[in-house]
């Protein structure tokens, strides 16, 4: 009722269409190091952002904690922040679309979990990875959960809310032996709290930081490699602004004018799903009241088409996709579709070839426009079809395009990340490997 209030004080100022999106988040941050808690944050902050359109122009207004009492004020701000704009966009507030889908997503109150079970919870786990003979620490023990509620309210008529709740834990520990010094952690996200099986987390961490040990160099060439389903997904994540309306707009893509067109091999589906029942959340609308929807943005090899918020779909002539969120276009559950090998059977034709599980700098050692990427892993030799030993840190160089085009298969453990990015392991015929001269 407020907000709709806020509304007709903005209309009864002269701005023709407005929309009040509100996202209040309460979250509580929890951290152990040597057994004592060195962190506790408790926060709940409601952020308002106001979109007006005033004189066919567009303009926002982003605030905390907004009242009754400074709403005229800052109405006030978005209609001068209107007036001074010379750029010219789509001035749109949505309708809403015919029907939304029902988001079926569990919701479990944190809060009325004791804090100190919370804490103990973290304690626990930094103690079990302590007792493994190759862990000399563990850096920090992490526990955070966050309640996270939407309204969006505008004038023509639209008001709808989503509501999502969930906590996740890990530790980092680090593993020594000899010279050779490793860190490694495993994130536990949970939508209730009994989710948490503490031994279960302890021994992934473990498994993963006692297994990047002894690691030996190889040598410079071009191998078989396998990317783990958490690397390719990281990859994809990388990558996803070129599938952007805006980065088509503004000539940030090699696929501005692919639509259509061939980008990868027959068998690569790449989808944006924002209701996956493996994925971890799940939303009904984007941030501009949008339906979201299944959609192929590659199917069978082929380039479908680019995610679009109501600016960007504007401007193409094309209808909205739903992905219009935080000011910009972002995925909902965006994943690369899993076939059905296991990850042994994945590896088992390989005689000589590397297995990606780590990468390093990710982000900063790529060119999203043209696909180039040149960033530091480590991981695992793959000798006649079985995982043999770790592999010290290289360098793996390509072209994302080139990737996508010379994948040999894919296997069937599709994994989401905390993110909302999704991919299953993923054999690539060739990428060259740096290691020793």
């Amino acid at each position: 009722m407020m907000y709709q209030n806020w509304i007709e004080i903005g209309q009864a100022k002269g701005l023709t269409d407005l929309e009040v999106f509100a996202v209040r988040n309460k979250s509580l941050k929890l951290s152990v190091y040597q057994n004592k808690l060195d962190q506790h944050v408790q926060s709940d902050i409601e952020v308002v952002t106001i979109r007006g359109i005033y004189e066919n122009k567009l303009s926002s207004i982003r605030f905390e904690n907004l009242s009754d009492t400074n709403v005229s004020e800052m109405l006030d701000q978005l209609i001068e922040n209107a007036k001074a704009l010379t750029v010219v966009e789509p001035a749109i507030i949505y309708e809403g679309s015919k029907s939304y889908p029902e988001v079926k997503d569990e919701l479990f109150d944190f809060s009325s979990v004791n804090t100190l079970e919370k804490i103990n919870l973290i304690k626990k786990l930094e103690s079990l990875i302590l007792k493994n003979p190759l862990c000399s620490q563990v850096q920090t023990s992490m526990y955070q959960e966050i309640d996270t509620q939407t309204t969006l309210v505008n004038s023509k008529g639209l008001n709808l809310s989503r509501h999502n709740t969930y906590a996740y834990a890990y530790a980092i520990g680090v593993f020594k032996k000899e010279e050779d010094i490793k860190t490694a952690y495993d994130v536990k996200l949970a939508k209730k709290f009994d989710e948490f099986h503490v031994e279960e987390m302890a021994n992934k961490a473990i498994e993963k930081g006692v297994a990047k040990l002894g690691g030996k160099s190889i040598s410079s060439k071009a191998y078989p490699t396998v990317f783990s389903n958490e690397m390719f997904s990281d990859m994809l994540e990388a990558f996803t602004g070129i599938f952007s309306g805006e980065a088509a707009y503004r000539n940030l893509t090699a696929l501005k004018d692919k639509v259509n067109q061939k980008i990868a091999n027959d068998e690569i589906n790449i989808i944006d799903d924002p209701l996956h029942p493996e994925a971890h959340f799940k939303t009904g609308f984007d941030d501009e009241g949008v339906a979201c929807k299944k959609r192929y943005v590659v199917e069978n090899g082929v380039f479908k088409g680019f995610n679009h918020n109501l600016k960007t779909a504007s401007i193409f002539k094309e209808e909205p996709t739903g992905n219009g969120f935080n000011g910009g276009i972002s995925v909902t559950n965006f994943y690369l579709e899993p076939k059905v090998k296991s990850f042994d059977e994945l590896i088992s034709t390989i005689k000589d070839g590397v297995y990606i599980t780590d990468m390093i700098g990710l982000h900063a050692g790529i060119k999203t426009v043209s696909g180039e990427f040149s960033v530091q892993a480590s991981g695992f030799k793959i000798l006649d079809g079985k995982i043999n030993h770790a592999v010290k840190m290289i360098v793996i160089s390509g072209n994302f395009f080139d990737i996508l085009n010379h994948i040999k298969e894919i296997g069937s453990d599709l994994k989401f990340s905390l993110s909302g990015i999704g991919s299953p392991s993923v054999y690539v015929e060739s990428v060259v490997i740096g290691g020793e001269a």
